[in-house]
Formats: structure tokens, C-alpha cells, sequence
């Protein structure tokens, strides 16, 4: 709201970008997939808020560089963009997958602690990203394909 008032105000030139859940390699401890391994690394049960029913749209870091650039090169200002890709899949799902490449273990329920509750927990995270399609844009990274040399980086370079 900021950066749209100071354009208007003092004629500005922007372009404001609104991307969802990034993963990769190299991410802050605290996010969902690193600190999923950071757990299991540790022996400790995972913490899933909300029983891990949030759902989540998921996009590779480079995919969002890649929108960012493309973004840029169109020449567009003022305006506003979403970046998502359109994949979905609850933070129960997500964490089951890590665990299943972390260890191959099928008993998925002793790797989580579902008892934690978070007041105010978005159920969804959505957003439409047709507009950023429309300048030719679409994600190249599948979550599935890439999600095993994540958990092998965090397995073999984690840094606390």
C-alpha cells in the first residue's frame, strides 16, 4: 500500500511482485522443508501446525528469478503481479514427502508432532498468476522431481 500511495503521490514508476511459498536448496532453517530435515537429522518429531491441513502453493526459487526477470524485460510499470506456478499441497503432505526421502520410512505418524495450534493460521495460501502468464511465463520446475536433491543437500550441507 505504501509503495501504490508514493507512486501515485509523487509519480513513481513500480512493479510490485507477490510470490508464494519459495523451496530450494540453501533456505533459511526456519522454513518447512529445512527445518523438516533439520528434525529428522536430530531424532526429534517434526511440528506441524493445525495437523498440517494448511495448504500451500509451492514454487522453486528459481522459478520466481525467472518470473522476477521476465517481469523485468517486458518493459511493464505499475503494476502488480503474482507469481505462484499452481501447485498446492498441504504442509502434511509436504512433510510426509521429505520423510519419505529422508529415510524411505512408511510410518510417517512418528516423525510429527501434531499437537501444536496456531491462532490465526492460514488455511490456504492462493494466488492467481495469470496475469504474469499472460507475458509469457510458467513455472519449469516440478516439486516432486526436485524435492529429493533438496533433502540430499540439507542430509549433506546443513548449516545450523
Amino acid at each position: 500500500m505504501l509503495v501504490l500511495a508514493w507512486g501515485r503521490t509523487y509519480n513513481l514508476p513500480y512493479i510490485i511482485v507477490r510470490p508464494t511459498n519459495n523451496y530450494g536448496a540453501g533456505q533459511y532453517v526456519e522454513k518447512l522443508i529445512p527445518k523438516a530435515c533439520k528434525y529428522l537429522m536430530l531424532g526429534r518429531k517434526i511440528p506441524l501446525h493445525n495437523n498440517g491441513t494448511p495448504i500451500r502453493n509451492w514454487l522453486h526459487a528459481s522459478d520466481t528469478a525467472q518470473a522476477v526477470i521476465k517481469i523485468i524485460e517486458s518493459g511493464v510499470q505499475n503494476e502488480i503481479y503474482n507469481i505462484a506456478g499452481g501447485f498446492e499441497q498441504s504442509n502434511y503432505e509436504t512433510v510426509k514427502k521429505v520423510i519419505k526421502e529422508y529415510n524411505s520410512d512408511d510410518n510417517i505418524e512418528k516423525y510429527l508432532d501434531l499437537t501444536y495450534s496456531r491462532a490465526g493460521q492460514d488455511v490456504r495460501y492462493a494466488l492467481d498468476d495469470s496475469k504474469l502468464r499472460l507475458l509469457g511465463w510458467k513455472p519449469e520446475v516440478v516439486f516432486d522431481n526436485e524435492l529429493p536433491s533438496i533433502v540430499e543437500y540439507y542430509k549433506n550441507k546443513f548449516i545450523w
